[in-house]
């Protein structure tokens, strides 16, 4: 009886640990922020610890106690909602940074126990941040600088607000979602470095610059999957997989055409299959448009372009070192040209020729040529050159050339 007595115990205490885990809540200076409580209980108790002091806000049993011992000019700022249980605190200062606790009873039992860390900023930016898979990226914490504490929050995707996690614990090793290792922070920069991006790095991250335990600035930055570029012909197939899909989602992802407005998951072309990936089984110029998969919280794009049948492909040989000039021959006036590469280096995918993919592209001109400066064996593969018409962005044509590496003679 006692060993079922001592595994009780230790159960609700486990239960209660889990309730009672931090949430980091980080707003801007002069904004508000509101304790949103639970309908169905007798009674809730909102505080904040400072130092050893426990200071009450609210208690709905007896809501303006003559004896509260809130501060006047925070008791000025307190707003609450009988009707919607929401307490708010306005005008956010400096001040109010610290842990806050929310605890709610019901028939004498606690249904509702939660710890909240809020943290006010004199400004918050925030930007967007473009990656691919398995790149290693350096999220920048604008305004660090010397004799600064810098802290990483990521956001927490178990709650629909936005609340906040610690990246890394005090021995500055990543604490989630097992990516020990792979979140580093840079020592000069204080940057954030994501290697090897997952799934479940694509998210928001914040960073906290503090100064004398005041958060003086914070910049959010999102990781957002890549747009890719995808084009085919007319009667070919064309499958677009949603990778940012995976086990944990409670939701299938949903398939949308963002130019048109119109969801695809009851249509059956094009149709999706039991990996969630859009597939076209013939292609026609109408399939044109962009393509969005989507969980909550993620999702990625395809720009798919279909242009008429392709010809057979023109092919040139190129050594090491030397200059490759490539002619878009369709290009006319009305009409943008654009490059793209499809190699064993891209296995087999087409991406967009750019000066940030290849460093080498020495001039991307606006009269159909692509110049390619210092070849290597690496920029061997087949390059397409496509005619948009500029008013509809409609493909007119499509030209590939095959760039063969030539090797020298006797090797």
């Amino acid at each position: 009886m006692a060993a079922v007595t001592e595994l009780s115990f230790l159960l609700f205490a486990l239960i209660n640990n889990i309730h009672a885990a931090e949430q980091i809540i980080v707003q801007q200076e002069r904004w508000s922020y509101t304790f949103k409580l639970p309908n169905n209980t007798n009674s809730c108790l909102i505080s904040r610890s400072v130092g050893e002091e426990k200071l009450v806000l609210w208690n709905t049993s007896d809501l303006w106690s003559i004896n509260s011992s809130v501060p006047e000019d925070l008791k000025q700022r307190l707003v609450s909602s009988v009707e919607t249980s929401s307490y708010t605190i306005l005008n956010l200062t400096h001040s109010d940074s610290g842990p806050y606790r929310e605890e709610c009873w019901t028939e004498g039992n606690v249904t509702h126990d939660n710890n909240i860390t809020i943290t006010v900023c004199s400004l918050i930016i925030s930007f967007g941040f473009t990656v691919i898979f398995g790149e290693t990226v350096d999220l920048s914490c604008e305004g660090a600088a010397d004799n600064l504490d810098v802290q990483w929050l990521k956001r927490d995707s178990r709650y629909e607000q936005e609340t906040w996690s610690r990246v890394f614990g005090d021995n500055m090793t990543s604490v989630m979602d097992n990516v020990r290792g792979r979140y580093q922070v840079v020592t000069n920069t204080s940057a954030l470095r994501v290697s090897n991006v997952r799934n479940t790095d694509l998210t928001r991250y914040r960073c906290l610059v503090m100064y004398q335990q005041q958060c003086i600035f914070s910049n959010t930055v999102e990781l957002i999957l890549q747009s890719e570029i995808i084009y085919g012909s007319v009667g070919e197939t064309a499958v677009l997989p949603c990778t940012v899909a995976d086990s944990t989602d409670e939701q299938p992802p949903r398939w949308s055409n963002l130019l048109s407005g119109q969801e695809l998951h009851n249509q059956t072309v094009p149709s999706v299959d039991q990996n969630y990936s859009l597939v076209f089984s013939s292609l026609m110029l109408k399939h044109s448009g962009l393509y969005s998969c989507a969980v909550p919280k993620r999702w990625q794009q395809y720009y798919l372009v279909v242009c008429p049948k392709f010809g057979p492909p023109a092919v040139e040989l190129f050594s090491e070192g030397e200059e490759v000039t490539l002619r878009c021959r369709d290009w006319r006036k009305g009409t943008l040209q654009n490059w793209f590469i499809k190699s064993h280096r891209t296995e087999g995918r087409i991406f967009s020729v750019t000066y940030k993919s290849m460093s080498r592209v020495s001039r991307y001109n606006n009269d159909g040529t692509l110049v390619i400066s210092n070849m290597s064996v690496g920029d061997a593969g087949e390059y397409w050159c496509v005619v948009n018409d500029l008013y509809d962005y409609q493909c007119v044509s499509t030209e590939r050339t095959v760039l063969v590496y030539n090797k020298p003679f006797g090797i």
